[in-house]
């Protein structure tokens, strides 16, 4: 948000704070949250850099098209694990995924 706008909001009695502030999140939730995010956009780039549809990544993995969907647009819901072995069945090395940490 620009300072300006910024400034114009709060001057108004109202005050900005970010999503991991206003839901009270530790420092390791937001880590948590930030891997999470990372590496689900890791595997939506992958996996359109190899054009391979939602449901063939399913299939590769054992689930359906709509648990990858899941895991892609709401990072949250899917665990670290899940996470990281989709990533490794898409070909990411073990220290790529260290980097999105």
């Amino acid at each position: 948000m620009d300072t300006k706008k910024k400034s114009k909001i709060e001057a108004a009695g109202y005050q900005v704070v970010d999503s991991s502030e206003w839901l009270g999140l530790t420092e390791q939730e937001k880590a948590i949250v930030k891997m999470r995010v990372n590496f689900a956009l890791e595997i939506e780039r992958i996996r359109k850099a190899k054009k391979i549809s939602q449901q063939a990544l399913a299939e590769r993995i054992g689930t359906k098209q709509s648990g990858v969907a899941r895991m892609l647009n709401k990072p949250a819901s899917a665990t670290i694990d899940s996470l990281i072995n989709t990533l490794l069945v898409l070909g990411t090395s073990p220290r790529r995924i260290a980097a999105l940490i």
